[in-house]
């Protein structure tokens, strides 16, 4: 599900013939954290359906055009690049195959994200503008006062990145590979993300994707 992925396989099948190969991953540790004056707390009601998630808010942030390199990069397997935040989290699907997902700070209302299911026949307009009804088994990423995101399938048009934000939270989790599956098939929908939740991810590989 990603090019990390396929260089594993690659390493296997060599070596299996021979070879002594080892894996070259990008080196995440120049990652740290500057200061923790601005928290998002995450509440997971569902441990059965999110057993793991992860988060970490960027500040500081200036939407713009990706850089050339990455923009090419991206086209050349087949996306179109969005703005920065967007391309990033793309590029770093299909490398690692961990989805991540950037929500804008300032639309989190109460500062606290909340993993839980959808209540029957709720009403949630999701990112291409269509407002979808959901079922009690549809796992939801929230805040205080609404549903963000239909987790793990497709975010929601209120609470997404656009040209004005500056402070992003930044979501790496994993989810029920069912559960997902269940969701994106009730609601016609395919995305990136839902094709790799569905087949199961590394759930000891959302810290890593974070800090790539």
């Amino acid at each position: 599900m990603g090019h990390i992925g396929v260089a594993r396989d690659l390493k296997a099948v060599l070596n299996h013939r021979g070879s002594k190969l080892e894996m070259c991953l990008p080196k995440v540790d120049d990652f740290k954290v500057n200061n923790t004056d601005f928290s998002v707390s995450v509440e997971v009601e569902d441990s059965e359906l999110c057993p793991r998630y992860s988060g970490v808010s960027i500040s500081g942030v200036k939407i713009s055009e990706s850089p050339v390199w990455l923009q090419n990069r991206l086209k050349s397997i087949g996306l179109d690049p969005i703005n920065n935040v967007v391309d990033v989290t793309n590029y770093v699907l299909h490398e690692t195959g961990q989805p991540l997902h950037a929500f804008d700070v300032d639309k989190i209302s109460g500062n606290k994200v909340i993993v839980r299911k959808a209540k029957n026949k709720m009403k949630f307009t999701t990112l291409d503008d269509v407002e979808r009804e959901l079922f009690s088994e549809d796992l939801m990423i929230c805040n205080e006062k609404e549903a963000m995101c239909l987790a793990g399938v497709f975010g929601g048009l209120d609470s997404g990145v656009s040209n004005n934000t500056d402070t992003i939270f930044l979501e790496s989790a994993y989810f029920n590979p069912v559960s997902i599956r269940k969701t994106a098939k009730r609601h016609g929908l395919s995305t990136d993300s839902s094709f790799r939740f569905e087949r199961g991810c590394d759930p000891n590989n959302t810290i890593y994707a974070l800090k790539r």
